[in-house]
């Protein structure tokens, strides 16, 4: 038996792999990531250059401080080293305006010198931009440009706005201006993970500095890639075995293979398939690492438990997709299905932002733990600085063995029935019928 069952998931295996759909699909999909952040990083290059930016002042006295702000905030950021080099980012050049008695005829002149691209951004400062308390709802400062995202900009604009605002609320109230900077000073607040105690020493740990990529990015990239390889790897399945059917392919199989043998034939290939991705997907993102000198950040500690996943939750959808294959009469039967094939993985992605918010919460730890969604959200919490109890992710492993032990069973049960089933799709009741009585 195991015999056979190798030999219909070697077949299956080397025409998948070695068709011309697959090898581009896997080549295109890394080269589209680093495509476009690379075409992002280009294009960001591309836009280094002087940017001109207007400011009308209306209150007469704070437009040339929040120039000087914003001037002081735009050569700070200059200056800060990126990855080990100096930004590339746009510089912005100040030029103030004088107020004209028509307003709206100052403001469409300049609008045009916007559309123009001779200035890039406009600011106008009405009167009572010193004292707000007069005017609470009405808007003391307006923002006009041709572009849809500032961005960096706005962030510089407004920090600077706000700075020489009060720089020149302060000197009406008769403050020393050399004393202004050291009033005006922000406290930076880095962001920290949480000290921990060494179980085997009784050694408290300090905590660390929390990096952006290792909280945020790294298991998102984890969690996406276990998605895609799972997808492709299994969905597949539902088109192929709808296909078959049709063609009446299985009718000859059978004659030398079980149906139980033909479904895991199908299930051992997809398994295959998607390993062969993961580790193509996995060396080429350690080798970008290595090439960025950031090899570091690579959380070698999770590609077991990584790889166990994707064991686990290809073998159960892979059996599920043999299943509603086998009970579709055409592949476009089967494909209207696909949506019901991946709910299991497509749930956890709606939960993601409540559980990176609170990783070790009731509702976190809950989720990850009911079966179907245990391989997304308990690789993302893991991922996570904080970690999870050492206990959580081998319980969750025992609950996703046993869901697929019992969804492998039961597509079996459907398979045997509806490989050779003719006519109209059977509705789901029928299916459940199948599941009972075999």
């Amino acid at each position: 038996m195991i015999r056979r069952i190798l030999l219909i998931a070697k077949r299956d295996y080397l025409s998948s792999v070695l068709s011309k759909t697959y090898l581009f699909g896997l080549i295109l999909l890394p080269l589209m990531m680093g495509g476009g952040f690379l075409g992002l990083s280009l294009l960001s290059r591309g836009d280094a250059k002087q940017q001109r930016v207007g400011v009308i002042d209306r209150t007469g006295v704070s437009g040339a401080l929040i120039i000087q702000a914003a001037e002081e905030r735009n050569r700070e950021r200059s200056s800060e080293p990126v990855k080990g080099r100096r930004r590339t980012s746009s510089q912005y050049v100040f030029e103030e305006i004088k107020p004209e008695a028509d307003q709206s005829a100052q403001l469409l002149s300049l609008s045009e010198r916007i559309r123009k691209g001779d200035l890039y951004v406009l600011i106008d400062i009405a009167p009572g931009a010193l004292r707000p308390s007069e005017n609470p709802k009405k808007d003391l400062v307006r923002l006009y440009s041709n572009s849809a995202v500032l961005d960096q900009l706005n962030l510089l604009l407004n920090g600077a706005v706000n700075e020489g605002i009060r720089r020149a609320r302060l000197a009406q109230l008769g403050v020393d201006p050399a004393r202004m900077t050291d009033i005006l000073s922000e406290v930076s607040m880095v962001s920290m993970g949480l000290p921990s105690k060494d179980a085997a020493t009784g050694k408290v740990e300090e905590a660390e500095e929390r990096n952006p990529i290792q909280t945020v990015v790294l298991p998102l990239f984890l969690v996406v890639m276990l998605l895609l390889i799972v997808m492709l790897g299994s969905a597949q399945k539902l088109g192929t075995i709808a296909e078959d059917k049709m063609q009446r392919v299985f009718e000859m199989l059978l004659s030398s293979a079980t149906p139980f043998e033909l479904m895991m034939g199908k299930v051992l290939a997809a398994l295959g398939i998607s390993l062969t991705s993961s580790v193509f997907y996995i060396a080429g993102g350690l080798l970008a690492l290595a090439g960025l000198a950031t090899i570091g950040l690579a959380p070698l500690g999770l590609l077991p438990w990584f790889l166990v996943y994707l064991i686990i939750d290809v073998m159960m959808l892979a059996a599920m997709a043999a299943a509603l294959g086998s009970a579709c009469g055409t592949p476009q039967d089967a494909q209207s299905l696909v949506y019901v094939l991946f709910m299991p993985v497509l749930i956890p992605m709606f939960v993601i932002t409540p559980v990176m918010q609170q990783p070790n919460g009731a509702f976190a730890t809950v989720m990850s733990l009911i079966p179907p969604f245990t391989p997304l959200l308990m690789l993302m919490r893991q991922a996570l600085p904080g970690g999870v109890p050492w206990w959580q992710p081998w319980i969750g492993l025992v609950g996703m063995v046993a869901c697929t032990i019992f969804v492998t069973w039961a597509a079996a049960r459907v398979f045997r029935i509806g490989i050779l089933a003719q006519g109209k799709a059977p509705k789901v009741s029928e299916l459940a019928r199948w599941v009972v009585r075999g």
